[in-house]
């Protein structure tokens, strides 16, 4: 098979992977579990050979060994970590952007899919009754989410004082919940600022009162830019 030409060979990979992509998509989602490395290792053995597997291969050890080592997020049984329900739409849409080659990260090579990503933020601040002026991107998950929002949260807090005349405190600090998920504390360590927890009440909630306190015993010299919320 060669790296650029569809030849042949790739004719046949390309229906191959087409007839699994239709069976999974017309059945119902096998739940599957994971697998030690021992035993995978035994029967996947090594992917990354001088002469290559080929596509066939490759596929084949994806399907009998790989895929059933792996849970799928779309099983009704499937209840922690990322969920996962998408549409038969949405997931044979992504037979399509993925054989698109595309790159959505600026409008000057993306602005089809930058334009696209945007209507369905718009929709979703609409559904949060969020301003005309928010907007935002999406990102691989909720670490990434709570990463994206605490930088954005501490650049407008500094935007702001030094707008004022203020100075940067000497140290940054979030306020979060104790049942916070533990990429806030992560978050905050790739920042360099503090977490202040916050103590939740006998339903694990979070409530003002304890925000207040959190942030009148900050240390001194450190200042609050953020409330990690939870419900």
């Amino acid at each position: 098979m060669s790296m650029h030409e569809f030849d042949q060979e790739s004719e046949e990979l390309v229906q191959s992977v087409f007839e699994y992509a239709l069976d999974r998509l017309r059945n119902e989602p096998p739940l599957d579990g994971p697998m030690s490395a021992e035993e995978l290792q035994a029967l996947v053995g090594e992917t990354i050979t001088p002469a290559g597997l080929g596509g066939t291969e490759t596929l084949r050890r994806y399907v009998d060994h790989l895929a059933p080592a792996s849970i799928s997020a779309d099983h009704p049984r499937y209840l922690a970590f990322v969920p996962g329900a998408p549409t038969k739409a949405a997931s044979v849409f992504d037979l399509v952007v993925g054989s698109s080659s595309l790159c959505g990260s600026t409008w000057l090579d993306g602005a089809g899919m930058v334009f696209a990503e945007n209507q369905a933020l718009r929709w979703i601040a609409d559904l949060a009754d969020m301003p005309d002026s928010a907007g935002g991107c999406f990102v691989t998950g909720g670490t990434m989410a709570n990463l994206s929002a605490l930088v954005t949260a501490r650049h407008e807090a500094d935007r702001k004082r030094t707008s004022a005349g203020m100075e940067r405190p000497a140290r940054w600090a979030v306020v979060a919940a104790e049942s916070a998920h533990a990429s806030v504390d992560s978050s905050a360590r790739v920042m360099d600022v503090d977490v202040i927890l916050a103590a939740v009440d006998g339903d694990r909630r979070l409530r003002g009162d304890a925000v207040a306190d959190a942030i009148t015993g900050r240390p001194a010299g450190t200042e609050v830019f953020a409330v990690v919320a939870t419900a």
